[in-house]
This record gives structure tokens, sequence and C-alpha cells, in this order.
């Protein structure tokens, strides 16, 4: 029986991002047609994760043209060329399948916000991933911006009347 977790094991993908149900993900998968291979996207809402090890598997349901569609990948299959998280979702269940029934705006799951230890975890684990593909890119300086004069940068026509002299709110009202 150890063999075969040790085997197991092996066969599992680590280069993945963590997601779960309520996230909506981005899957880039491998599909043949005739003796082309493309990369084709799958975008939709996680809506289960099932199984554990290398039989794990989730389900993506999307809209499409007004009929809903779902689809099942193995997580751990070589055929999932990357996967992205385009949002994470704020759900207390583990399936939801309540989405099947909804139409319109209820349908929608509220969008949970990372924390900053959150987001710099996902990072991280991202750096990690590309050292391990190829050297990890240095981001470039961010340009400085220049000190703020008394003058704003962008005068509004709409704020002076024909003197010149400055005017606030609809009703022409001088500042004083």
């Amino acid at each position: 029986m150890n063999k075969l977790v040790e085997i197991e094991k092996q066969e599992l993908r680590s280069d993945l991002t963590q997601f779960g149900p309520g996230d909506t993900v981005k899957v880039f998968f491998r599909i043949h047609e005739g003796k082309k291979e493309k990369v084709q996207a799958f975008q939709g809402i996680c809506i289960k994760m099932k199984g554990s090890g290398s039989n794990r598997s989730f389900t993506l349901r999307k809209i499409s043209q007004g009929v809903g569609i779902e689809r099942i990948f193995p997580l751990h299959s070589p055929v999932i060329d990357k996967i992205e998280v385009v949002r994470y979702g704020k759900v207390r269940r583990a399936k939801l399948y309540y989405l099947r029934e909804k139409v319109g705006k209820k349908r929608q799951v509220k969008e949970r916000i990372l924390s900053k230890k959150e987001k710099a975890a996902k990072k991280t684990t991202k750096v990690e991933d590309r050292e391990t593909k190829q050297a990890a890119e240095v981001p470039a300086e961010e340009p400085q911006l220049e000190t703020p004069s008394d003058e704003p940068a962008i005068k509004d026509p709409a704020k002076e009347d024909q003197n010149g002299k400055p005017v606030s709110g609809p009703r022409g009202v001088e500042e004083g």
C-alpha cells in the first residue's frame, strides 16, 4: 500500500495555484484537433472540489449564451496547462449547487478581499514556482512623481467665468 501512495505523490502537481469553491477560475487546457494541439481557456465559478490526492477534481460552471455549462477537470491532469484565479469568492459552503437555479445578479458570489499577509503568501509561492521553472524577474523601479506645486496641473475652464475669476458650484458663487 505504501508503494501505491509513493507513486501517487510523484504524479501530484505543485505548480498550480490554490483555489476553492466560490472562486472564479480560468483554466487553460490542451486539446487535440486532428494533428494539431492548442491551448483553450474555460472560465467559470468553481462550484465543487471532490476527491483527494491524484483523484482530486473540480467542477466549473459558466453561463454561455443563456445556457449553463458545467465542466469537470481533474486537478493533477497533465492536460491542464495552467490555472489562474480571476477573483476569490466569499462562500460558506463546500458545494455550491444552489447557483444552478439562480438567475441574473443573484447568481453572483461576493468577493473575498485578501489581507496583506495572504497577498504576500500568494506572491511568494508564485515567485518560488517561477524560480523552479526559470530565473525570477526583478521588478523595475517605479518612476518618481514630481512634487506638487501650488497651481493645479489641469485647469478646468468650467470653474472660471469670462473674466478669469474662479467660480464655485453650478450657480456661480464666488470662492472667497
